[in-house]
């Protein structure tokens, strides 16, 4: 046995199982410094050590404040072991700020205005979502299964936290479903549950890049990857709304009234082009050409993130020709500020369910009517539901150039290409090739 100093008694402790072992006890009585503590059979370093402080006054004022050495080496013992245990594990709620800060931040901070709009949509989403409560069974209780897992809520241990509280590693395919079925019994729609899923599904994933050591923790394993899915399987809703000739007049001349002049010119250049609300709003005047009849627009305009070229129709260059050049830009509105003034006009006219991005499938489906050899037109018809294989039977490309030379859009080919579809399936959900009675009631 190591050698005891003087100050520290050995004592034979009986334990409340009634087996025995050995304690150290230091007790001390100087002045009105009086302390009295004993140590385990495996502290006697800590022991000395804490008698060695209560023969100092910066000792004894440590101990009297919980700041001894013998104090501070298990605060420092627990905080390994704790690390020790935790180790490269992590909450989702960790998860989703190191994602926020690595690729959403900076999409806010960037200045440019669609990319903006776009990271503080998933800001927000990504921060409701973790505040979602689902119930679990906690530590020290039995999981029921079987015949009794229909009496999950009755049992022992049954609670419930935000989901964002749980460590990843703890989370199971039955946790991330229960996230689902949570959210459907609030009433979201499938599809929207569905963004929810894939974008914590992608938080998770990019932890190999925001926080490797998590990542290698996890084994490969995503729990929202493994999430029922069938439960929002057929949730995206097909909106068939296009902008009838009548209240097409009616929010012109709604929007005719407006102060700012831009505003009309705005969803002119929209309904003739069926450019994005964005794309409409980033233009320069650098990438129009009136002569031509084209727009050229760059990479970070689109959704598709490529280069795109605008084809013009003359009702396009008109509205176009109609828009003072005050700089380089050829509007001046914010995203934000264009839908709030937008919104204000809709209820002024007395319009309902009418969307900006109802101009683009107007756009669309009227320039249909035009192309005869239409794979979208046919499909649409008889529900096929593969229309590039229409597409490839019946359509004859045609280069860019002769659709310049034309001034005209004459095929499908050229219709997607100005509009930046990369396939007929896309635009086949813009087109509504219904009567104009249905439209209308839609």
């Amino acid at each position: 046995m190591a050698s005891i100093p003087r100050g520290i008694r050995v004592i034979d402790w009986k334990n409340a199982d009634k087996s025995r072992s050995i304690r150290y006890r230091v007790r001390v009585e100087r002045g009105d410094f009086i302390v009295d503590r004993s140590f385990g059979q495996d502290e006697l370093e800590r022991a000395k050590l804490f008698l060695e402080d209560t023969k100092t006054p910066q000792g004894r004022l440590l101990i009297a404040q919980g700041k001894d050495r013998a104090t501070l080496m298990v605060s420092e013992m627990e905080r390994l072991a704790a690390e020790f245990v935790t180790e490269g594990r992590c909450t989702l709620n960790h998860a989703i700020d190191t994602y926020l800060r690595a690729y959403v931040t900076p999409g806010i901070n960037c200045g440019v205005d669609k990319v903006q709009q776009t990271a503080k949509a998933a800001d927000a989403r990504l921060n409701h979502c973790r505040s979602i409560e689902i119930s679990y069974i906690k530590p020290g209780f039995i999981e029921p299964s079987g015949p009794l897992a229909g009496l999950r809520e009755m049992s022992k241990g049954f609670a419930r936290k935000p989901i964002g509280e749980f460590y990843i590693d703890e989370l199971t395919e039955q946790s991330t479903t229960e996230y689902i079925n949570e959210r459907l019994k609030l009433g979201r729609a499938k599809s929207t549950v569905k963004r929810e899923v894939y974008a914590l599904q992608s938080v998770v994933n990019k932890l190999r890049y925001t926080d490797n050591k998590a990542w290698k923790k996890l084994n490969g394993h995503n729990p929202f990857a493994l999430a029922d899915k069938t439960l929002v399987k057929g949730g995206e809703w097909r909106r068939r709304r296009i902008i009838t000739d009548a209240e097409e007049e009616a929010l012109l001349n709604e929007l005719r009234s407006c102060r700012n002049i831009e505003m009309p010119l705005v969803f002119a250049v929209a309904l003739s082009t069926g450019m994005r609300r964005a794309e409409v709003l980033g233009l320069m005047w650098s990438q129009i050409d009136l002569d031509r009849g084209v727009i050229n627009l760059d990479p970070d305009q689109t959704k598709a993130d490529d280069d795109r070229l605008v084809i013009l129709l003359p009702e396009a260059v008109a509205a176009l020709r109609s828009i003072p050049m005050v700089d380089e830009r050829v509007f001046h509105y914010k995203i934000e500020g264009f839908k709030t003034n937008f919104r204000r006009v809709l209820e002024r006219a007395g319009l309902q369910d009418i969307h900006m991005h109802d101009t683009r499938r107007s756009f669309i489906s009227r320039v249909l009517k035009d192309i005869t050899a239409s794979p979208v037109a046919i499909a649409d018809m008889i529900g096929a539901r593969s229309v590039s294989n229409l597409q490839k039977r019946s359509i004859d490309r045609i280069g860019q150039g002769n659709m310049i030379s034309a001034g005209a859009i004459e095929t499908e080919e050229q219709l997607r290409s100005v509009v930046g579809h990369k396939d007929g399936q896309t635009t086949s959900r813009y087109a509504n090739m219904a009567p104009d009675a249905v439209k209308r009631a839609k």
